[in-house]
């Protein structure tokens, strides 16, 4: 939850830009699927205004009691999240102007059956935007083997579970083979100093998927603590900084 609610942190002036990229608008209605404890519901929020209407969707327990206090802490009444899954939402048919979803194709996989339902429900002309991570930029400066061992058994760990961390680099393509009309692509990176808190990242990616890690045998518990005992060092050492991975933003429009 931690690690969630900082990546959300992290990255919303990103997701900020390519809204308004997009051109969310006054009285649009705005999906976010799997959103977690705050996906892009604040920004979607102040875009779409007293008008427009803003669902978020998720399935884990945890995140939707996130999301909802969050919802009611900032007040937006616009908001409302539902226990439902992305991959089959069950909600009307073309009823939104921008159907969204972050970094649920890289864990989860099952592209097809996500870009299908991401598709069914927008509306003609409504806009789908997909951010995926891509971690070809992923370093900590000075490079340091132990780093770079805990990014190659995260990138593993994600493959053994049926998903694709590198999901972004994939997806300008994605669209364009779905037949979106005017599909569009942005990158954003962002370089991390001062030990800064996300620099841990890669300690806590590997933290939530220690049981696959072990069980799949891409480390033991002693090699694992090991590197992750270096890794926390390395973060936390004033004259090092980090680059993030890169979060590839990609939007088409649904044909009229």
């Amino acid at each position: 939850m931690e690690r969630l609610q900082l990546q959300a942190r992290v990255w919303e002036p990103e997701a900020e830009v390519m809204l308004d990229m997009i051109g969310v608008a006054s009285g649009w209605r705005c999906i976010d699927l799997g959103c977690g404890a705050l996906g892009l519901l604040g920004p979607m929020s102040r875009r779409a205004g007293p008008k427009g209407e803003v669902t978020g969707v998720d399935m884990d327990a945890k995140q939707l009691a996130a999301a909802r206090a969050y919802v009611a802490a900032e007040d937006l009444k616009n908001v409302k999240v539902l226990e439902l899954d992305a991959y089959n939402t069950r909600l009307p048919r073309e009823s939104f102007d921008l159907t969204h979803v972050r970094f649920v194709f890289a864990p989860v996989g099952r592209e097809a059956d996500l870009l299908r339902e991401m598709i069914a429900l927008t509306r003609p002309g409504g806009t789908i935007a997909i951010q995926e991570p891509d971690a070809a930029s992923w370093n900590s400066y000075p490079p340091h083997p132990s780093w770079k061992k805990v990014k190659e058994i995260i990138l593993a760990a994600f493959s053994a579970g049926g998903g694709d961390f590198n999901a972004g680099a994939r997806t300008f393509g994605m669209l364009r083979r779905a037949g979106l009309g005017d599909v569009r692509i942005r990158a954003a990176v962002i370089a991390l100093q001062d030990k800064h808190p996300y620099m841990r990242s890669p300690v806590q990616f590997a933290t939530s998927l220690r049981k696959r890690i072990v069980e799949g045998k891409l480390a033991t518990e002693a090699e694992l603590d090991k590197l992750l005992a270096e890794c926390e060092k390395i973060v936390n050492d004033p004259d090092r900084f980090s680059l993030t991975f890169t979060v590839t933003q990609v939007w088409g429009r649904k044909p009229s």
